[in-house]
């Protein structure tokens, strides 16, 4: 009502509403709260990734140069002339198998043949080194080695003259125990190996195979010694020096990222998606290795579903 002249008169028309762009803005500005919201919850979803707790391996490998010690028996030429192999370098031959031939050339009479055959069943090897009689597996010791020259590997002497009684090739039993020896950082070993070494795994060219440990010395940051070889590949034994990859440290248990172990008042846990939402629980560290950590605690058991990157999670938020 309005007053005009000393008389009431109503105001026509309605009251003023609220603009719509207000109302507009209401909305829009409650659906990007709300979007933020899911957003926010797919965002930890995703960074968190929740895996399921398993019993797993960790290995930590080394490359590693040794020296392959076996049964060799050195063949000499019967006579001087030109040494023909007969069978291909590497061949495993048959006792009395004919190995290569001595082709003798005369001043007077035609050339004439001399063959050589194997005393013992093996591995035909040309290359000779000069240790075929100091790498003996019954006599060899850690400190006999360790002062035995480094010998230079000869070329196949095929198709050359060769002298009389001279060493020609080798042959090498594969059946019997092959070893090698070994300086392995004690760095690179768990620890307490060098008081109780165990069997190591080893591979070469794809093939897995065992090292068990014999005669070891700790010699100040090294542990050098001999370590006897098991089911190892037969092209091996071909060898005088190679490099192993060996597994010098492992961890079993259930593993989890390193990452994913949270400290609370210096009292190391996991977050565990439980019902939906993060708990986190405390654990014993059994172990750390290459990124992983073994653990273990009350409510830490396999098939427990786990947060693994745990860097946007808080006690009790929701984690799917």
């Amino acid at each position: 009502m309005t007053k005009q002249n000393g008389s009431s008169k109503p105001i026509s028309g309605k009251r003023r509403q609220p603009k719509k762009w207000i109302k507009r803005f209401l909305i829009i500005l409650s659906l990007l709260l709300f979007l933020i919201f899911l957003s926010r919850l797919f965002l930890i979803s995703t960074i968190s990734k929740v895996q399921v707790l398993s019993s797993q391996v960790a290995n930590e490998t080394i490359p590693l140069d040794v020296t392959l010690i076996k049964e060799e028996k050195v063949v000499n030429a019967p006579s001087s002339g030109r040494l023909h192999l007969v069978v291909p370098d590497g061949k495993r031959l048959e006792m009395g198998a004919k190995a290569a031939e001595i082709i003798v050339a005369g001043e007077t009479y035609e050339e004439y043949k001399i063959d050589i055959s194997t005393s013992a069943t093996g591995i035909l090897c040309t290359h000779l080194d000069g240790l075929e009689s100091i790498l003996v597996p019954q006599n060899i010791t850690v400190a006999k080695l360790k002062k035995t020259e480094k010998k230079v590997v000869g070329s196949s002497l095929d198709g050359t003259n060769v002298g009389e009684w001279q060493p020609v090739f080798k042959i090498i039993d594969n059946l019997s125990p092959v070893s090698l020896f070994a300086s392995i950082p004690k760095t690179a070993l768990a620890d307490g190996y060098p008081d109780q070494p165990e069997i190591l795994q080893a591979s070469w060219e794809n093939h897995i195979f065992a090292l068990t440990p014999g005669e070891l010395i700790d010699n100040g940051d090294m542990l050098e010694g001999f370590y006897k070889i098991e089911d190892y590949p037969e092209a091996l034994v071909h060898q005088r020096k190679v490099q192993l990859m060996i597994t010098a440290r492992q961890i079993k248990g259930l593993l989890v990222p390193g990452k994913a172990v949270v400290y609370h008042n210096g009292v190391p846990g996991i977050y565990l998606a439980v019902k939906k939402k993060a708990h986190w629980m405390p654990v014993t560290i059994e172990g750390e290795l290459a990124g992983k950590a073994a653990v273990s605690g009350e409510g830490i058991s396999e098939g427990a579903r786990f947060i693994s990157n745990p860097v946007l999670i808080r006690e009790g938020w929701p984690i799917e």
